[in-house]
């Protein structure tokens, strides 16, 4: 039995095996039919590589919102990044301006804004307030400009090291020059908010001069991986070295060169109170013609009062690497048979316009508040003559029609 089963297994392996060996010899046995050109169908050649259509041109994020009083509003504009209108808290009447990153689970992080905003504790162009009569018409009060961090990692790193810059007490003026001088390379973009239409409530006691019930507003934000002032250097042709150089460590030690008036701050602030309040931003341009950039610069000391910045002037680089302040000519009492100083209070801001330095002064009515003339600007425009900056023309800018 055992015997007959054995047989069994191994006819059937046997069988298996020459069947296998049968099948192996036909497939080498069979010979490949030759291809012949003239019939063949041709295999198509592959298509060529198409080059990626070029990315299309960043636009700058522009919207348009409306807001009633008391509600906030939310535009994401950027990776991680959310433009809003925060309504003042309680019963008070107004909108604080703030781009900020967005946390993984919703909500608003710390502000982009602030960390590069000057003066540091807050402009008064970033709150949006009920004005005081008639100064809704003021250009002023309907478009406020700002400068922001534009990434949300670098949001952060810009606030640390504006606080070591300024309030690192423990930290060397080396460090603090350090943090300064990074902080300034850190990329920043540039916002514009426009008031096209409010609508005004009554005064409360919260609110003397009445409340914001409605506001139809524009917002233009122009952020990027690059600074815009990285990218006005890259694009004028001058020589750039002023931007290296750590501006404020000089101003400190020649506040009287920038105005007499400041030559003794050491004695003249209060008890604890340091001589350089705070500084605007630098502008640059080539302002004498050699090539090279200089600064602008203004800014506040402990004596600024609320009377707007108290110092300005000129920044040159000198041949050998050190800083000089350039002379300006003080206003005469006339030009070109007229009075320069009519309807003006002070309240002057820097500005450079077609690559000329300019101050530039609000014109105010009898009537008017001294926080909002109402009667445009005053442009004092300067050239450089070799020596020193004259005064070259004086324009009246008539305030923007329209406003209620």
């Amino acid at each position: 039995m055992l015997r007959t089963a054995f047989v069994r297994r191994f006819r059937f392996h046997f069988n298996a095996f020459v069947l296998f060996l049968a099948l192996l010899l036909a497939a080498c046995s069979k010979k490949e039919t030759p291809v012949n050109p003239l019939t063949a169908t041709p295999v198509p050649a592959p298509a060529p590589a198409v080059a990626p259509a070029p990315a299309p041109m960043q636009e700058i994020p522009r919207f348009t919102g409306e807001i009633v009083a008391h509600q906030e509003f939310q535009k994401a504009f950027a990776p991680k990044l959310m433009f809003s209108l925060e309504p003042y808290a309680g019963t008070d009447s107004g909108w604080t301006i703030r781009i900020a990153p967005v946390f993984e689970a919703g909500g608003l992080a710390i502000d982009c804004i602030g960390a590069v905003e000057i003066p540091l504790h807050g402009d008064s162009t970033l709150e949006i307030e009920p004005p005081e009569d008639g100064a809704s018409k003021d250009p002023a009060w309907r478009q406020r400009e700002f400068e922001y961090v534009t990434t949300d990692a670098d949001c952060k790193a810009a606030w640390d090291l504006m606080n070591d810059a300024n309030y690192g007490s423990k930290l060397s003026e080396a460090e603090r020059e350090q943090a300064s001088t990074k902080l300034g390379q850190i990329p920043t973009g540039q916002g514009k908010l426009t008031i096209l239409d409010a609508r005004f409530g009554p005064a409360t006691p919260q609110n003397t001069h009445g409340t914001l019930e409605w506001l139809k507003f524009e917002v233009e934000l122009s952020g990027g991986a690059a600074s815009s002032v990285a990218k006005k250097s890259a694009s004028s042709g001058a020589n750039s070295a002023i931007r290296s150089i750590d501006l404020k460590a000089f101003i400190e030690s020649h506040l009287g060169e920038l105005n007499p008036d400041l030559a003794d701050l050491a004695t003249a602030c209060g008890e604890g109170q340091q001589p350089l309040q705070s500084l605007a931003p630098a502008l640059y341009a080539d302002l004498d013609g050699d090539s090279q950039e200089e600064a602008a610069v203004e800014g506040w000391s402990c004596l600024s009062g609320n009377g707007g910045a108290d110092f300005s002037g000129v920044l040159k680089v000198l041949p050998g690497g050190k800083l000089a302040v350039l002379p300006i000519d003080p206003l005469p009492k006339t030009f070109k048979g007229r009075n320069p100083y009519a309807g003006l209070r002070g309240h002057m801001a820097m500005a450079i316009k077609d690559g000329r330095l300019n101050e530039v002064y609000g014109i105010y009515k009898d009537s008017d508040a001294n926080c909002c003339p109402e009667g445009g600007e005053r442009r004092f425009i300067y050239r450089w003559d070799g020596r020193r900056f004259v005064l070259d023309d004086i324009i009246d800018v008539p305030p923007a029609k329209g406003g209620n």
